[in-house]
């Protein structure tokens, strides 16, 4: 669509949290910009441990978690514009909003969305047993560390909830489970 066509159409934001978090899946929202209403739901983690995340499969997820918000919220291509998050886990969606004909442009999500969407996440991480502290550390390396000290306390019972899908993972972070954690909470 072009710019001209896109006049008058109410604007839809997509973004997502928690995919650089060694803890949880992602959360996944959707913000109408006119009406401030927001959705989102959650790719469990089971997305990001072996066997699934090597097909990708949590991009697919993806897609399906979008396409439910939309028919949640009334997101039409008649009705909306889409800005979507540039990331990686956006890639299906991306393909697909272009086969089912919306117009949309890929932005750096701030603002409103960004935090409803992360205050989402830390619900989930808090949902599992993360302390209540995780929601004042800034996304970012302290807030990974945390978490990954997090698991680390518990290592037996915690593990499940951690994307071990990855090289860094296995190649670092896994032999680091079990040393003597210097961190206090």
């Amino acid at each position: 669509m072009s710019e001209d066509s896109c006049e008058g159409l109410k604007l839809v934001q997509i973004d997502d949290a928690g995919i650089g978090s060694p803890v949880g899946g992602a959360a996944i929202g959707a913000l109408e910009a006119e009406s401030s209403i927001f959705r989102h739901k959650l790719i469990g983690e089971e997305y990001f441990q072996d066997g699934r995340y090597a097909n990708k499969e949590y991009q697919n997820r993806t897609v399906d978690i979008v396409s439910e918000l939309f028919r949640e919220m009334g997101v039409t291509k008649e009705t909306h514009r889409i800005e979507i998050c540039s990331g990686h886990i956006f890639d299906n969606v991306r393909l697909w909003l272009d086969e089912e004909g919306y117009s949309w442009k890929s932005v750096k999500i701030d603002g409103q969305l960004q935090l409803s969407i992360e205050d989402a996440f830390s619900d989930y991480l808090v949902s599992i047993g993360v302390p209540e502290k995780i929601r004042r550390i800034e996304v970012g390396r302290d807030q990974f560390m945390y978490l990954f000290n997090w698991v680390r306390e518990d290592p037996e019972r915690r593990v499940r909830y951690c994307k071990t899908n990855g090289n860094k993972w296995k190649n670092k972070w896994s032999h680091r489970l079990y040393e003597k954690s210097h961190i206090r909470h």
